[in-house]
């Protein structure tokens, strides 16, 4: 179960007491949604999933947003039933990773599995490759939270249930599994394989992304993601693009009559096709904020 949850906090990213915030008003995480219409701003908030709550506690606007907000709205709703459900989608039919993979193959990522979590491979003998993919960025990426100190997307949620407030997901657990491991075992395996092959550069990518993610430094996180070499420009428009326009064809009615906290990864808030520009070719003001005054 411990496996489980870990995987499903990292399969939320792939779509980050805090350090400073630059003096840059636009190096921030949060933004105001005005406008329109609108009766009352909502707020967008870009998430590092594996960030522990204590990196929003020095933030007293953040807090502040996230107290006066009516209503909660995340990638999809965090429940206990998320692993049962995620659970179909993460195994294979009718085949085995010691099958798929050549033997040189499976023993590489077995190695490696092994020395990043101390695992055994054939644990997961019937897991998907994009799952285990997934996992091994689990146990490679930068983590701050705990069980005292809880992931900060789940805190959200627990927070507004906590006061009565509705919780909205954008999708389902049914929808992410489609769009991270609906693809061709073939292509899993590819991937797979191709980064275990450059695990340090992986490791050294994912180390910038939090270092940038806890500085809010928005431009520097967009370039990182303007580097992908691994994935085609396909493949990255159903993990961003697409579903950030399905997400902007649901939020509009939810922002009517009442003041939301989106918080979603923050990879989902950057470049021409990111929610930021969305909202504002919907004609809303987006306005950034500084975190903490």
């Amino acid at each position: 179960m411990k496996i489980l949850k870990y995987f499903l906090l990292c399969f939320l990213s792939i779509s980050l007491s805090a350090n400073a915030q630059n003096k840059k008003t636009t190096n921030t995480l949060l933004w105001e949604i005005s406008g329109k219409g609108l009766e009352k701003p909502s707020y967008l908030f870009g998430t590092y999933h594996f960030a522990g709550k204590s990196f929003i506690d020095t933030m007293k606007v953040l807090n502040q947003k996230l107290n006066n907000a009516d209503a909660v709205v995340g990638e999809l709703v965090m429940d206990n039933n998320m692993a049962i459900k995620l659970a179909p989608y993460m195994l294979m039919k009718n085949n085995f990773l010691d099958k798929l993979l050549k033997p040189d193959e499976y023993q590489m990522v077995a190695d490696y599995l092994k020395k990043v979590s101390g695992y055994d491979l054939k644990m997961f003998n019937s897991m998907k490759p994009a799952a285990i993919q997934v996992m091994l960025l689990a146990f490679t990426s930068p983590v701050t939270f705990s069980k005292d100190n809880p992931a900060i997307d789940q805190y959200f949620q627990d927070d507004a249930k906590s006061r009565n407030k509705k919780v909205y997901g954008l999708e389902t657990v049914e929808d992410q599994a489609d769009v991270l491991l609906g693809g061709t075992l073939e292509r899993q395996k590819e991937l797979l394989l191709k980064s275990i092959s450059k695990a340090e550069k992986t490791k050294a990518e994912t180390q910038k992304i939090y270092d940038y993610y806890i500085t809010q430094d928005l431009g520097k996180f967009e370039k990182l993601f303007s580097q992908n070499e691994d994935y085609t420009s396909e493949e990255m428009d159903k993990l961003l693009k697409n579903r950030n326009q399905k997400w902007l064809t649901q939020l509009p009615a939810l922002m009517q009559g009442q003041s939301l906290f989106i918080a979603v990864g923050a990879g989902h808030l950057i470049g021409k096709d990111g929610l930021i520009q969305g909202l504002k070719a919907l004609g809303y003001t987006v306005t950034p904020l500084a975190t903490t005054e």
